[in-house]
């Protein structure tokens, strides 16, 4: 596989902002966005530097004299004075691009990366011509699975009653997240340079599953799990006009703590995802995971006998 700076990066992706966020993780399934694709690379003069300092040199050095010879004659007859691309159309940069595989940053040094380069080719293409119809140049789906990859997940703060560091033996504690902790997230991927294809990926939250921590207590949830409601917001806000209810969402320790490492509560949210192509396209990909946890301690409840 041979590498050299360029100054297209393939596939462009806007939108969901990774700072202080999470990246999902597809549930139950042994998906992957694809390990490569074919999409622009570099200029006219990006392309001739890397082959005049960077592939020939390299073959030189590494290759046995008669592949030489001959990678030197073919690339005489393509990029040369009487060749179909004279000195690599740097004459005609304005006009177009070279194409190239690319590698999904997340797939880098597996295999199927690797084998993305058993048959590498490169291609020009002009600005004014749509993407070419050529083995590994990403559709609208294909975007769409590289889109995937960068939907990140806010970083979940859900709110608990009882307070956190004040769960009391057999009382249940309420769990919910508001509407603004479970906003959909959009991220679109286009190719570089050639803007006239893209796709939009939206992951909307659907519901929460909770883990108590410990075996010695109960969830408090429907069968799929606490689900999303139609204002946008999971469980119920624990209120005193609600005491002695069972939280729609929520956990009953039934084993206090005793002031050790205590009990980790986590909630994970599903989000069903979907996409969108500007060719008027569209379809689903795999739900996706993300979640967070809180440290709790239980008591146990304390009573006055008089």
């Amino acid at each position: 596989m041979l590498s050299a700076e360029a100054s297209f990066v393939g596939v462009i992706v806007e939108g969901g902002d990774a700072s202080g966020a999470g990246q999902m993780s597809p549930v139950k399934t042994l998906w992957e966005p694809p390990a490569c694709y074919f999409a622009p690379k570099w200029t006219a003069e990006e392309f001739k530097k890397w082959w005049t300092g960077h592939v020939l040199p390299m073959a030189e050095k590494t290759e046995a004299p008669g592949f030489t010879s001959d990678l030197r004659q073919d690339h005489k007859k393509l990029y040369g004075p009487e060749g179909k691309y004279e000195d690599h159309n740097v004459a005609r940069a304005d006009e177009g691009t070279w194409w190239g595989v690319h590698t999904n940053p997340n797939a880098r040094g597996t295999e199927d990366a690797m084998a993305c380069y058993s048959d590498e080719s490169y291609l020009w293409v002009e600005h004014s011509d749509p993407p070419p119809s050529v083995s590994g140049v990403p559709d609208a789906q294909v975007l769409a699975e590289l889109a995937y990859e960068h939907v990140h997940i806010p970083e979940l703060s859900f709110e608990v009653n009882p307070a956190a560091d004040a769960q009391k033996v057999n009382l249940a504690t309420w769990v919910w997240l508001p509407a603004s902790e479970l906003e959909p997230v959009s991220v679109t991927a286009r190719l570089d340079g050639y803007a006239n294809l893209s796709s939009t990926v939206t992951a909307r939250p659907v519901s929460v599953s909770l883990d108590a921590g410990t075996a010695d207590a109960t969830v408090h949830a429907g069968s799929g799990g606490c689900a999303v409601s139609s204002a946008g917001v999971i469980g119920a806000e624990w209120t005193s006009a609600r005491k002695g209810e069972t939280p729609p969402c929520g956990v009953t320790y039934h084993r206090a703590t005793h002031g050790g490492d205590g009990y980790e509560l986590s909630a994970t949210v599903t989000w069903e995802v979907s996409w969108e192509g500007s060719d008027g396209s569209g379809g689903d990909l795999p739900s996706g995971e993300f979640g967070s946890s809180l440290p709790v301690q239980v008591q146990e409840v304390q009573t006055i006998v008089r």
